[in-house]
């Protein structure tokens, strides 16, 4: 086997792909701190540290942006690297608690932005996009362990993939988890059982 460099190509993919990421980590703080209407294409390119012209090629429009945070939010919350066991995972209870994992780890890690979406999604527009696209994600993830659970024979009663697939999303939704936070006292771990807890009790039986 030789041990030549990587091509060119591959290196340049690579150093383009970091600097789209850190364009959009730079987006994702202004869009948290500003708000949408506030931030400027100027503003995040030089937090980022290149050319507007760099942020156009690498990106696209602020729209484009938005578009591209929750691939950042699904990365630095590791969402493939948890959802990778769903179709092996046979223990009923650790799969109807994967959704309650996830919106806890993306709100530990992305919470400032999805706070952000959530209190200036009528004021910024621009950042609706945002809520939309996660919300999709978010249900497909629960049709998913909904599915999974139904193919186990795991659903209790009368209990069907829908209703399954509705209750996962309701009780695993980042808003819920945000009154759990910020008006009951919770931290985000307590947050996380009590939902996983809940999702469990409605599917399985008691936790």
């Amino acid at each position: 086997m030789s041990d030549a460099a990587p091509p060119r190509r591959s290196r340049r993919a690579a150093q383009a792909e970091l600097t789209r990421q850190e364009i959009l980590r730079a987006a994702r703080t202004r869009f948290a701190s500003e708000g949408y209407a506030a931030t400027s294409l100027k503003d995040i390119a030089a937090d980022a540290g290149v050319s507007i012209q760099t942020l156009y090629d690498s990106v696209g429009s602020k729209a484009d942006l938005v578009r591209r945070l929750n691939d950042l939010m699904d990365v630095e919350g590791d969402v493939a690297g948890i959802a990778a066991g769903i179709g092996t995972e046979s223990d009923p209870r650790a799969l109807a608690a994967v959704p309650a994992r996830v919106t806890a780890r993306l709100l530990d890690r992305c919470g400032d932005i999805m706070r952000a979406c959530l209190a200036g999604g009528l004021a910024d527009p621009g950042l609706l996009p945002l809520l939309e696209e996660g919300g999709r994600r978010h249900r497909a993830g629960a049709a998913a362990i909904a599915g999974r659970l139904a193919a186990l024979g795991a659903l209790r009663g009368s209990v069907t993939v829908e209703q399954a697939a509705t209750t996962i999303a309701a009780l695993a939704d980042f808003r819920l988890a945000i009154v759990l936070i910020d008006d009951h006292g919770m931290s985000v771990a307590q947050a996380e059982r009590w939902m996983a807890d809940q999702t469990i009790r409605a599917l399985l039986g008691d936790p």
